[in-house]
């Protein structure tokens, strides 16, 4: 088997025999959040049931701790439209590299984090006011990316392009900002979660910087079957030591398989090409 079985192509089945396609937890992250929305529209008990209340999580309420993220502004369309775009151009970019059951894991880690971010905040300035939106996961994807891709551009407005890295230092300011002069002043706030914003970029950031693995600490939960869910996929043991591969092959095919779904195969060098020959001629004899 050669270097095409890796989870950039596909995302290997559990023990169950179920598999996600590449894409698929980005797709159903943005359906979960449409059909929240919608409901939201239809009965006003369901964002009262699932929006971030800072005195509800500490009464018990820990669910919101995540399920604020899959609520939106009902009178502000464009909230859930971009958070959802977000997901979509970004995300799955990162899905694709990191295997469906991981990016789902990064995605609800991402919630929590922002949400308890904004929770502490809240009680740290004596307001405790709700929140709602999944900005704050969003802010981890997107700070992951950028991560990434630093120089990848953008168009804001579908008109100007700026490179992701100056986005995110903006999100920065603009989030940053505000919290600062609410632990200063105590003064009130604007009516956006900034807090739960900088907690998703600060998460998305040691993420990246630290190389966190989420499927590796969720398989040793001792709760039934979460070994079996959440069982990380096997390293490859390749064999042939007098080959004179490098020792960081893995790392090497990894950053040329992301420069070939960013910019595509015509953009490799002759060398990397080589090294990816080399690569799957040797993964070829790893064990069963």
């Amino acid at each position: 088997m050669g270097i095409y079985s890796r989870d950039y192509l596909r995302d290997s089945p559990g023990p169950s025999g179920f598999a996600f396609r590449p894409g698929s937890v980005c797709k159903w992250i943005i359906i979960a959040n449409i059909a929240v929305f919608l409901l939201q529209n239809v009965s006003p008990y369901v964002q009262y049931w699932l929006e971030l209340d800072p005195a509800a999580v500490v009464r018990g309420q820990v669910w919101r701790l995540v399920t604020y993220s899959f609520c939106h502004a009902r009178e502000q369309l464009l909230h859930i439209i971009f958070n959802m775009l977000f997901v979509w151009w970004f995300g799955r970019a990162l899905e694709t590299m990191f295997g469906s059951r991981e990016f789902l894991l990064f995605y609800l880690t991402a919630a929590l984090i922002a949400g308890l971010s904004f929770v502490g905040l809240q009680f740290m300035v004596h307001d405790l006011s709700p929140a709602i939106g999944a900005s704050g996961a969003v802010m981890a994807i997107v700070m992951v990316y950028a991560m990434y891709y630093p120089r990848q551009q953008i168009l804001i407005w579908g008109i100007i392009p700026v490179e992701i890295r100056w986005l995110v230092v903006f999100y920065l300011v603009f989030d940053g900002w505000p919290v600062l002069v609410s632990l200063t002043s105590g003064g009130g706030g604007d009516g956006i979660a900034h807090a739960a914003h900088l907690g998703g970029l600060a998460f998305g950031f040691l993420y990246k910087r630290q190389g966190w693995r989420l499927e590796t600490w969720a398989a040793r939960i001792r709760w039934p079957g979460a070994g079996r869910v959440f069982r990380p996929r096997p390293k490859l043991r390749v064999f042939h030591p007098e080959d004179d591969a490098p020792d960081d092959l893995d790392e090497q095919v990894d950053r040329i398989l992301e420069k070939i779904y960013v910019h595509g195969e015509a953009s490799l060098t002759e060398a990397e090409r080589a090294l990816l020959k080399k690569a799957s001629r040797k993964y070829k004899h790893r064990s069963p």
